[in-house]
């Protein structure tokens, strides 16, 4: 037998690589092919990591010694591959977004049921250890009730970041623009922390890029079923790209979260763990960030694609979910598509949406 979890990745992009190096940084994870339509990115990929290649990621899915399938492929491409994979007894790590509806969403969830096999979507923020503590404070109540909850992702995209291919900005194969590309890790965390959405009013608009179809700015109004309100703000025309900020306001306390680092821990009755950690938090306060850059959409991953290969590997050993399930990635994108609705309509849409 085995004594690794042999993974494969389908998709031989820029996200690909990084679940490649991941593969490669986990104690026992073993990459063991690679497949993309187009021959020669599936061919530098395999020489680059001494592995197996396929143009058809059908005869990859034969291999007996894949436990995992590492989806990798444009948003709205994830179904069709998913599903297969599924049906010859795979379990499958999938690029956020899991799909760009809902409709093939639930079609994929329901085929990894029927097939008894283990669906993780990447949501990497999720692992960072500040969402990890931000997440704990919440559940403890120490903000108390929880009245205000928003995010800001003021990212930078080019022209030619667009241009490079004919899926980008797409609504067909990338499933909208700032929100839906680049926002959606944040919205994630977001509806993690504060729970689900009751309603979303929003406006949407291209303002800085030539040739797509889909958004580069978009506000939303947003109302929790806690009672909270916030905002979510998303752009991808914000030279040089900033920073993504998330802020959570209770009536004991705020948090505030600056990329992967708490800026602000404030509380009424703080303990003595608090004022701690509120003293090393302002002794870093000062340093600046590090230094990245933000228009480059795999230079801000920080690598920590890791511990989702950490999780998949968890799920398998002991039977159970991966953490972030697709039941758990469908959350976000009935968020975003809420609010592309809004936009549309010009009207306050309440989810779940019909």
């Amino acid at each position: 037998m085995q004594n690794y979890i042999g993974f494969g990745i389908i998709g031989c992009g820029a996200i690909g690589d990084i679940h490649a190096k991941s593969i490669n940084n986990t104690d026992g994870a073993k990459l063991i092919a690679v497949s993309d339509i187009d021959l020669e990115k599936a061919k530098k990929y395999s020489q680059k990591y001494n592995v197996k290649y396929y143009q058809d990621y059908k005869k990859l899915l034969e291999r007996k010694d894949i436990d995992v399938v590492n989806i990798c492929l444009p948003s709205g491409m994830h179904m069709q591959s998913c599903v297969d994979a599924a049906e010859v007894g795979k379990n499958i790590l999938c690029e956020k977004p899991l799909e760009v509806t809902l409709d093939k969403i639930d079609h994929i969830n329901e085929v990894v049921r029927k097939n008894n096999v283990k669906l993780g979507v990447v949501f990497q923020k999720r692992f960072q250890e500040s969402s990890r503590c931000i997440k704990k404070a919440l559940d403890d109540e120490k903000l108390g009730r929880v009245i205000s909850g928003s995010i800001y992702i003021k990212y930078y995209r080019s022209q030619e970041y667009y241009d490079s291919a004919n899926w980008r900005g797409t609504w067909e194969y990338d499933g909208g623009g700032c929100l839906m590309n680049q926002g959606i890790h944040d919205v994630d965390i977001l509806q993690w922390f504060l729970g689900p959405v009751k309603s979303v009013y929003a406006i949407t608009d291209t303002v800085a890029h030539k040739g797509i179809e889909v958004e580069d700015i978009a506000v939303a109004v947003i109302r929790f079923k806690n009672g909270a309100k916030g905002i979510i703000e998303a752009s991808t025309s914000c030279y040089p790209g900033f920073p993504s900020l998330l802020q959570i306001y209770g009536t004991l306390g705020t948090i505030i979260l600056r990329d992967d680092k708490i800026t602000d821990w404030k509380f009424i009755n703080p303990t003595k763990e608090d004022l701690d950690f509120s003293k090393q938090i302002l002794e870093q306060k000062n340093a600046e960030m590090e230094d990245i850059d933000r228009s480059n959409p795999i230079a801000v991953l920080k690598n920590i694609h890791k511990y989702q290969i950490e999780d998949m590997i968890r799920a398998i050993n002991n039977n159970v979910a991966p953490e972030i399930t697709g039941e758990e990635a469908r959350k976000s994108v009935e968020i975003i598509l809420a609010i592309y609705k809004s936009s549309r309509t010009g009207e306050e849409v309440t989810l779940p949406l019909s």
